[in-house]
Order: structure tokens, then sequence, then C-alpha cells
């Protein structure tokens, strides 16, 4: 039968503290997955936004610099726009690397950033103090259209070699802090999943050990409910299923063979005048004097109380049986006179033979019980063949 999961945790609730302890540590590594995944998004947008920068300054120089020349006006008014909305666009997103906050992708969709540091802060400082008087500059002109940005213009064909230096340290920098968080990350969640691993490998084998501590146990107690636990030798279950499977085998290879019941004589008495324990005793000694008596192939058995029983198989004709049950009658004799002088001990044997009473255990240990019993009217301390 399989054995229950609780049975071999040890106890529902170290299972159930075991399997929480693994879900956490699973979904932490889960969501510590998640956060890169986003932590990377993130960074893919703000590294792209800063390379962005580079190429919005050069559209703001170059949008200046059309301004300045000889052209319809319409083409004016187009560079012109063109300067403020790139300008618009990149002082924006300049304001969200210092402060944190949102800022339009080249398509129009909204990025959040947040404020950076470090490094990438003293180069965002150092760029928006570059702007600034371009930003005044612009918006000196922007109230009159007519207006001359060709001061614009010099100050950002001077600057931009700057700007752009810049905004390729930034880009470089918010790459490096990318590369470092994301390590970061990957330790935290490979640290995670070991624990995740380690408590798990705890479970396997904290079952694996009390799986085995169950076997050992089970057969312990295998072992235990095939043995008297007065005497040590077989009982009642261990005889009954040797006999059922020796008297199979002996059927298919038509061999002789005996069950005798055997009943001890006297020990009434002697329970009632020494005590249980000195009966106990007896027991136990009864059933060292029988298994040394009988063969080292028969089977020795205590059914309950001062009933025995030997399984012989092997054992033909009546002179051998006689043999063995005078040696059984002996031995058990031999107690009386040694252990309880003046308490007369013998034992009754009765016995059924096969292949003359067939083979079917229940009807030979039947026959075995009427000639015990037959033994035990006709005095006692004696065998008798059914």
């Amino acid at each position: 039968m399989p054995l229950p999961v609780s049975a071999l945790i040890g106890s529902p609730r170290r299972l159930v503290t075991a399997i929480v302890l693994f879900l956490v540590l699973d979904l932490t590594v889960l969501m510590i997955n998640l956060w890169i995944a986003e932590q990377v998004a993130q960074d893919a947008v703000a590294i792209n936004l800063a390379g962005r920068q580079r190429m919005l300054s050069q559209q703001i120089t170059k949008a200046l610099l059309l301004t300045t020349r000889p052209r319809s006006g319409e083409d004016a008014r187009s560079a012109r726009q063109e300067t403020d909305e790139a300008f618009g666009l990149f002082e924006e997103t300049l304001k969200a690397f210092a402060e944190g906050g949102k800022a339009r992708g080249g398509d129009g969709t909204s990025a959040h950033l947040k404020a950076v540091d470090g490094e990438g802060a003293r180069i965002v400082t150092e760029a928006r103090s570059l702007i600034t008087p371009l930003s005044l500059l612009l918006a000196a002109t922007r109230a009159e259209p007519s207006a001359e940005r060709s001061p614009a213009a010099a100050y950002m064909v001077q600057h931009n070699p700057q700007i752009l230096a810049l905004m390729n340290r930034l880009t470089t920098v918010l790459e490096h802090d990318s590369i470092r968080r994301t390590r970061d990350l990957r330790l935290i969640q490979s640290g995670a999943f070991a624990l995740a691993m380690a408590n798990f490998l705890i479970i396997v084998l904290g079952m694996a050990r009390r799986y085995r501590l169950i076997e050992e146990d089970s057969q312990r107690w295998r072992a235990m409910a095939r043995h008297d636990p007065l005497t040590g030798i077989a009982n009642r279950k261990a005889f009954e299923e040797a006999a059922s499977a020796q008297l199979m085998r002996a059927q298919v290879d038509a061999q002789p063979g005996a069950m005798l019941m055997l009943d001890l004589d006297g020990f009434k008495g002697i329970n009632d005048r020494f005590g249980h324990s000195a009966g106990d005793a007896i027991l136990r000694a009864v059933a060292t004097r029988l298994e040394g008596a009988a063969r080292a192939t028969d089977v020795v058995a205590r059914l309950g109380g001062d009933e025995f029983a030997i399984l012989c198989p092997m054992l033909g004709g009546e002179d051998d049986v006689g043999q063995l049950c005078e040696r059984l009658v002996d031995s058990v004799r031999g107690i009386s006179r040694a252990d309880i002088p003046g308490c007369p001990l013998g034992v009754s044997i009765g016995v059924a033979l096969y292949p003359d009473d067939g083979y079917d255990p229940a009807h030979l240990q039947l026959l075995a019980d009427r000639a015990m019993y037959a033994a035990k009217r006709a005095g006692g301390n004696r065998w008798h063949i059914a």
C-alpha cells in the first residue's frame, strides 16, 4: 500500500511549511524574472531616448541653420517649427532624465523615465546648463516670427559637439548601469533559485529518509507480527502461512510430512501455584526445548496459551514420527524435573500425516487436534496419530 505523503514528511504542519517555503521561493524567482524584464524594458527605453537626444541635437542645429538662409515664407516657417518641436522634445527628455517623469517617444507614445543619479546626473546637469542659453534665445524669437535666429544657430553650432559628447556619455552610463542592475538582479535570482532547489532537495531527502525509517519499522513490525512476543518462536499467523506454502509444494512434489499439535499437561496447576511469571518462564523454556528437539527443517510455533504446533516436512513413516514425538515428550518432561520439582509437566501430541490425510492445512490441523485430545484423554504425556 502506498504511503501517504504526510507520513513521509513527518507531520502535516511540516509538510505545509515545506510546500509554502518552496512556493514562496519559486514565486520570488518568478517575481525577480518579471522585475528583471521590467527593468530591462525601462533601461532600453532610457538608452533609446538618450541616443535620440544626439539625433535631436543634430536636427536642432540643422533646422536653425536653415532659418538663417534666405528662403520662402513657407520654408522659413517650416524650419522654425522643426526647430521648436525638436528643441521642445530635447528639453523635455532632458528634464525627465534629471527629475524623473514622463517623456515622449519618437512615435508620440508616453514613457516614464527614472531620474538618473551619480555620473548620469552630472552629465544631465551639464547638458541642461548648455541648453539654457539656447532656450532663452529661442524664447526671445517666438513672439516675432520674423525675428532672426542667427544667434541661436551660432550658439548651437559652437556647442553642439559638447552636447553630442555629453549625450554619448549619458548613453554609455545608462548602458553600464543597466548591465550592473541586471547582473545584481540575476545574482539575487540565482540565490533564490538555489534556495528553492536546496529546499526541494531537503524535502526529497527528508521524505527518502522518512520512507527508509518507515520501511525499517514496517519490517520490524512484520517480523514481530510473525513471532510470538513471549517465546520468540513463530506465532499462529506465521505457522499457517508456512504450512500453506509447504503443503502446496509438498502436494506438487508428492512429498510426505506431518503436522503436530501439542498441548501442555499440568500447566494450569503450575500457573495457579507459582503465578503467571513462572508460567511465562515455563512457556519460554518449553519453546526452547521444542526447538532443540525438533529438526532444523521443522517449523515450531506457539498458537496461544499453552498450545504449540510443529510442521515437519519430509517426515515419512510412523517410526520416524514416533522417534520425533518421543524426543519432544522427553524434552518437556525434563523441564518438570529440572525447574519445578513436585509439579509434573507433560505434553500431549496429536499427529496428522500427509499425503495420507491430504494436503489441506485446515483439515490436517483439525485431525491433529483430535488426535491430541485423544492422547490427553489417554492420560497425557504421550502422542497419538490421527
